[in-house]
């Protein structure tokens, strides 16, 4: 009577165990060091692939997006974080139990920043700011910064090194937080050979600067120009998933990506598209930018951040890509990016006044 039994326990155990076989896919070998990485457990959230990555300003707009992705595929991720441990908390959840690991860093201790990338693969570093603090200028984030953690993540025998740039990056750059961006890529090139170079675009999500503070200030929305910057925006989740990709490729090693919206807009078409959205017109209120730098300048010796002539400069730079041939798109990729008509208004939906809060999605006469 138990033979039955048996013989399909049997059964189920000989199928478990050949469902456990490991595959080609479940290998990595990283081409730069040869090291060979085995994944293990089933596939996704609840296993692990080998990898294990740092990624520094993992508390940043872009950064919950990559550690998210990251976790989510099994990667082992380390998240080093300044000031307090509630800039992180968040993140934990994004993998399994143990699996994303929050260690407190400074980044002018270069020790600390060993300990960070000791036992990883894969390094990211998307650390960046757009204004100046008594304690961290531009310099020591953008150059030093990126250039110490390039260097010790070499010595420390890290595989692949991703650096997070802007696609204005350029060393004539009339705003200060480019050109140093600028100077921090020639930086990381020299202290990790095959380091990837990623410049983004303005980026737009649910925590964004762009379409939120359209809405936010809708009452009052400062611009400059007449508001005609050109835009190339892209949402950040196919950012994230591009540094993904580039991660997982090693014939990626060593390239430059550009990453950018195929259409160019202008910020007032921009907030038309919000105004559209949100059934509520948004008052602009166009200000000389000479007179914007100067309150700027003025408001920036407060104790706290309110806003900086950093940030005006920034108003002023329109977005282009650099032209080169040899820089990568997300075509290269493989990603098809989200088109800004179709995924904005999730992200701006409850700045609708709240006759319109059960609208459709879709307001009556869109078309994508």
């Amino acid at each position: 009577m138990l033979a039955a039994p048996l013989k399909r326990s049997a059964f189920g155990l000989r199928s478990s165990a050949a469902l456990l076989k490991r595959g080609k896919a479940d290998i990595t070998i990283r081409k730069t060091t040869g090291d060979v990485l085995v994944g293990r457990g089933t596939y996704g959230r609840q296993s692990w692939n080998g990898q294990t990555a740092t990624v520094f300003g993992c508390s940043g707009f872009l950064g919950r997006y990559v550690v998210a992705r990251l976790a989510r595929e099994g990667t082992k991720v380390i998240v080093p974080y300044r000031g307090l441990y509630e800039y992180v908390r968040h993140l934990r959840p994004t993998g399994d139990l143990g699996m994303v690991v929050p260690m407190e860093f400074d980044l002018r201790n270069p020790k600390q920043i060993d300990e960070c990338v000791r036992y990883s693969d894969v390094v990211i570093n998307l650390i960046g700011r757009n204004y100046e603090t008594k304690n961290f200028s531009f310099e020591k984030v953008h150059i030093e910064g990126a250039r110490r953690i390039a260097e010790i993540s070499h010595a420390a025998g890290v595989s692949r090194f991703i650096h997070m740039s802007n696609l204005n990056a350029r060393t004539n750059a009339d705003a200060k937080s480019l050109v140093t961006k600028a100077f921090g890529e020639q930086r990381v090139r020299e202290s990790f050979p095959g380091a990837n170079i990623v410049r983004s675009a303005t980026m737009y999500g649910y925590e964004d600067e762009l379409l939120n503070n359209i809405g936010k200030n809708k009452y009052c929305y400062l611009t400059v120009n007449k508001a005609q910057r050109k835009l190339r925006p892209v949402c950040v989740s196919d950012v994230a998933h591009a540094i993904g990709k580039i991660r997982d490729d090693e014939d990626t090693v060593g390239l430059t990506y550009e990453l950018f919206n195929p259409k160019q807009y202008t910020q007032k078409d921009i907030i038309d598209l919000v105004q559209f959205f949100i059934h509520e017109n948004v008052w602009r209120v166009n200000v000389p930018s000479s007179l914007l730098r100067l309150a700027a300048k003025a408001v920036d010796v407060l104790p706290y951040h309110y806003t900086s002539h950093h940030e005006v400069d920034l108003m002023l730079a329109d977005e282009f890509p650099s032209g080169d041939p040899a820089v990568q798109t997300f075509a290269d990729l493989g990603i098809q990016p989200h088109t800004l008509e179709l995924a904005a208004l999730q992200y701006i939906r409850h700045y609708r006044p709240p006759q319109h809060e059960e609208d459709p999605m879709e307001p009556r006469g869109y078309k994508a």
